[in-house]
């Protein structure tokens, strides 16, 4: 049987479409808070932030492959720009003052021979608990794109399996403590974790984890005053349940040759019931056809199904129509055993008032990126 191949121009147009849409979907999830604060007053404009941070941490060697690369001490410098948003109705998007923005990081992680350095840019969400006390705690979730400037190579730098692409897809979090000074100075303190990886576009890709204490300070250009609002109770709004029914896609590299390029199509469906102003639970099932696993197979002629099917369950973190999902998966179908019986997968979704909502996702065996496909969804139900 002539294993099943298709040109170059697929893979390459899911790569660039997985990326602009990550962007896209990035930089409206950045700028749709500001949304029901658009008609605020000149004295409700959000604060305007510049911020300067060091960071220095260490690599977790989450795999054999790169334990012998992993004791470094990764350090970094970091610039942002951020609004920090005041009124009432900010108040109410995640009950606490949200600051919203973006950071451009230098990293070296102290290995420049085998790892070498990485410039990132991350937009990022960043609730503030007590913003308007003195001291005050804080939680950032973000994400962008990195460069990496000496990646895996099986002939010049085998050692390196953490990534094997320039541009990867960097994800970090981390609580600070937060200390006012006076109307214009901020000091902030706290721990950092970061993850870069390509989404499994290229192997190997281990992908690098590496938590770092955090220090810096912050600039008010705009200062801007703090109300101290009461937390309000959820009340729920009909309807409470949604089923969504999604179709998904990316491309892969061969399996035997890396050269090849392979299609990965699958379809997914489950319900989401909303227990909380910005939380919901899904159930779910999911079934892909990766035909780079079909074209292994047939290589080493073996007859075996290809397609694998699983069940999913998990966590929906609502920030207006954006949805922030974290699912794990348990095989119940899979002829060829996959790396693991069981996988994360964690998607970034934004939803139109029409039901039609897109999305893209990461599934993972562990610490290991399987994919990153893009998905286009429908959501049965009325907001």
């Amino acid at each position: 049987m002539v294993p099943f191949k298709y040109s170059f121009v697929m893979p390459y147009f899911c790569k660039k479409t997985s990326l602009a849409l990550y962007l896209l979907l990035l930089f409206t999830f950045l700028l749709s808070p500001a949304a029901p604060v658009a008609a605020q007053t000149e004295a409700t404009k959000p604060a305007l932030n510049l911020g300067l941070r060091t960071h220095y941490g260490f690599i977790i060697p989450h795999s054999d492959a790169i334990r012998e690369v992993s004791y470094s001490h990764p350090r970094a410098l970091e610039l942002d720009l951020s609004l920090h948003f005041t009124s009432e109705k900010a108040w109410q998007y995640l009950q606490g003052y949200p600051r919203l923005g973006a950071s451009f990081s230098y990293i070296n992680f102290d290995n420049l021979q085998v790892l070498g350095d990485a410039y990132t840019f991350i937009l990022y969400v960043e609730p503030f608990l007590s913003a308007h006390r003195r001291f005050s705690l804080s939680f950032r979730f973000g994400a962008g794109l990195s460069y990496q400037s000496n990646v895996y190579d099986s002939i010049s730098n085998p050692q390196n399996q953490f990534y094997s692409t320039k541009i990867a897809f960097p994800l970090t979090a981390n609580l600070m403590g937060n200390y006012i000074l006076n109307d214009t100075w901020m000091l902030r303190a706290g721990g950092t974790y970061s993850h870069i990886s390509n989404g499994g576009i290229r192997q190997p890709n281990k992908g690098i984890n590496f938590p770092m204490a955090t220090v810096g300070v912050d600039y008010a250009l705009r200062p801007a005053d703090f109300p101290e609002r009461q937390q309000q109770k959820y009340s729920p709004q009909a309807p409470e349940r949604y089923y969504l029914f999604a179709l998904l896609g990316t491309g892969k590299d061969g399996r035997i040759d890396a050269s090849e390029k392979f299609p990965l199509l699958g379809l997914t469906a489950y319900a989401s019931q909303r227990v909380g102003r910005l939380s919901a639970l899904a159930v779910g099932a999911e079934w892909v056809a990766d035909f780079s696993l079909k074209n292994e197979l047939e290589e080493k002629k073996e007859d075996t199904d290809f397609g694998r099917g699983a069940m999913l369950a998990g966590h929906e973190f609502y920030i207006g129509r954006f949805r922030f999902n974290q699912m794990l998966g348990i095989y119940v179908y899979s002829p060829h055993k996959a790396r693991d019986p069981v996988y994360q997968r964690w998607g970034l979704e934004y939803h139109t008032a029409r039901g039609l909502y897109f999305g893209i996702n990461l599934k993972a065996h562990r610490h290991v990126a399987d994919f990153l496909d893009v998905r286009v969804g429908w959501r049965f139900g009325v907001d």
